[in-house]
């Protein structure tokens, strides 16, 4: 069968069409001409498609050229041509997010689980997509979905996981059957790093490493502006980097310091059965034994991110933790730990961290329901988040 080489350019020219959109505020046909160095009859014509399936927004009319002539029309992404879903499995609860074409937050939920098994969870997932679908006045309604897991994921199936056990059910063929659009299962740590590149630092930033302290320890991994995954998924595993105790013994580095541990610590120093983040920042800021566990710990942390930092060596570093929003001075004490080894990254601290993987599920979903795979998008920073990054 003989190859369409005029159909597949007119596929790339579409989707660099459509590119132009999502990184541009406000654009004219002409203006994406010029940038894509494509001639304006062809522009013109993928722009009468895209706008004829509701990609684009007229918002008003720009200035005349030196030359006169006619005004040219501004356009923008239209926010409502569809929306995605996207969720977060955690131990006790699930965290759910519904997003705008453009990224922006249609609605953020976080809600107990009641009984911890993978069917009546996915009830609560299919029952969420429901009652939005309900209300949706989006004009392509759901565009595609997207699990953030905590553990290793290798196309689109959860190879280990320290608590989310699927007994062979397989998520992806499941939510696609059920509501008939692409649905992709991705690392937390991973989606944290997406998060970073789409919606905060910009495609100038192609180099990344996003370090996500959870129950475990994970690190996205953003590389030629592209998400390196590793054999079978496995690139980013910092937590299960070994260390060796005083008697000899190996051990897990997040055996150490993931956040659990140091809320395991904590109560055990304290003989408590239960322990909130209010009471563990209580106890920070005034108890000198609590000070050191967090302490200890966090060098810990540094020390595991400092050898990734030299390993990789990123543009720029992000760590995604309650722990260093919540306990003041951690995350400078942390910083100061990197500062010392040497590090000569800049290491920033993700702010919302329990936002940022739904956020880079989001971009995940938008692309794949789009077909951009490939495509750097610079989605809308959501207003309700505008401190995140």
């Amino acid at each position: 069968m003989a190859i369409d080489h005029r159909n597949i350019t007119r596929i790339k020219n579409r989707k660099l069409v459509l590119q132009q959109l999502f990184n541009n505020d406000e654009i004219s046909r002409a203006e994406i001409s010029r940038r894509l160095n494509l001639n304006k009859s062809t522009v013109s014509s993928i722009y009468s498609d895209l706008k004829d399936e509701g990609y684009i927004e007229e918002i008003r009319q720009g200035e005349s050229s030196s030359n006169g002539g006619r005004k040219p029309s501004m356009v923008k992404l239209n926010r409502n041509y569809g929306f995605v879903a996207s969720f977060n499995v955690g131990t006790t609860y699930l965290a759910s997010m519904f997003n705008y074409t453009n990224g922006e937050i249609i609605q953020y939920d976080r809600q107990e689980i009641a009984e911890f098994d993978i069917l009546n969870i996915m009830q609560m997932i299919k029952q969420k997509i429901n009652e939005l679908q309900k209300v949706n006045q989006t004009r392509h309604g759901l565009l595609a979905i997207c699990f953030s897991v905590h553990g290793i994921v290798f196309n689109n199936e959860v190879r280990d996981s320290p608590f989310l056990h699927l007994n062979g059910v397989d998520l992806q063929k499941y939510f696609e059957q059920e509501f008939e659009v692409p649905v992709v299962l991705e690392n937390e740590a991973n989606l944290t790093a997406v998060f970073e590149q789409d919606y905060c630092t910009g495609s100038e930033i192609n180099n990344l490493i996003a370090i996500s302290v959870h129950r475990g320890i994970g690190m996205g991994i953003i590389t030629a502006g592209s998400l390196y995954r590793g054999n079978l998924g496995t690139a980013g595993e910092i937590g299960r980097d070994l260390t060796r105790l005083p008697d000899g013994s190996q051990v897990k580095v997040e055996s150490l310091c993931s956040e659990d541990v140091i809320f395991n610590q904590v109560m055990a120093a304290k003989k408590l059965e239960k322990l909130s983040h209010d009471e563990l920042r209580e106890l920070y800021i005034n108890d000198e034994e609590v000070r050191q566990i967090v302490d200890t710990a966090i060098r810990r942390i540094a020390d595991v991110a400092y050898n990734a930092i030299v390993t990789l060596g990123p543009q720029e570093v992000f760590f995604s933790s309650s722990i260093f929003e919540e306990l003041p001075g951690v995350f400078d004490n942390l910083q100061q730990e990197l500062v010392k080894m040497g590090t000569f990254s800049p290491v920033r601290m993700v702010r919302g961290s329990r936002y940022a993987s739904l956020l880079g599920a989001s971009s995940m979903a938008i692309h794949h329901g789009l077909g951009l795979q490939g495509y750097w998008l610079r989605l809308k920073k959501p207003q309700e988040t505008e401190n995140i990054g």
